[in-house]
């Protein structure tokens, strides 16, 4: 079974689409993932639950098509990880939030869905203590560690209220 893909032309999905429709998923994980769009993320650069994982946009998308205020296309699009042709373009319209092109096509590499997920929900006195936990945490679980989040007590008490 294959550890990854890439996929085309999903510049008008939702997040939750693309996770729905393939075997592997999007290396992003938002908050925002019903109503958001790949092209969106792609023009902000977006992070998500998923970053310490799978890293930035950045290392991830492979190749984009670019329309430019004049209607030129720009069609980069590649599914190479590594391209020593000439300048990497794609780069300059990951995060430029729509200043330079619109994104309309992309090809991303998608990894394999994971076969289980873990949760654990930990208490730190303070924020040196959660600092220290990150560190032991990627020590110990090196790649399989996803995502790590911190709430203080005052975004606990919003919750609970």
């Amino acid at each position: 079974m294959p550890t990854e893909n890439h996929i085309f032309d999903f510049h008008a999905r939702g997040l939750v689409d693309l996770d729905l429709l393939l075997r592997f998923i999007m290396p992003l994980d938002l908050g925002a993932k019903g109503s958001c769009h790949i092209g969106g993320n792609i023009s902000t650069n977006a992070g998500g639950l998923r970053f310490i994982r799978y890293g930035s946009l950045h290392g991830n998308v492979l190749g984009l098509e670019v329309v430019l205020a004049d209607g030129t296309i720009l069609d980069m699009l590649t599914t190479l990880r590594k391209d020593n042709t000439g300048y990497d373009l794609k780069h300059l319209f990951i995060g430029s939030e729509g200043s330079l092109g619109v994104v309309t096509k992309i090809s991303v590499l998608t990894p394999a869905k994971l076969s289980s997920t873990n949760v654990a929900f930990l208490s730190c006195n303070d924020y040196t203590s959660c600092q220290k936990l990150l560190l032991a945490a990627r020590r110990s679980l090196g790649e399989i560690l996803s995502a790590f989040e911190f709430m203080d007590h005052h975004c606990i008490d919003l919750v609970l209220a």
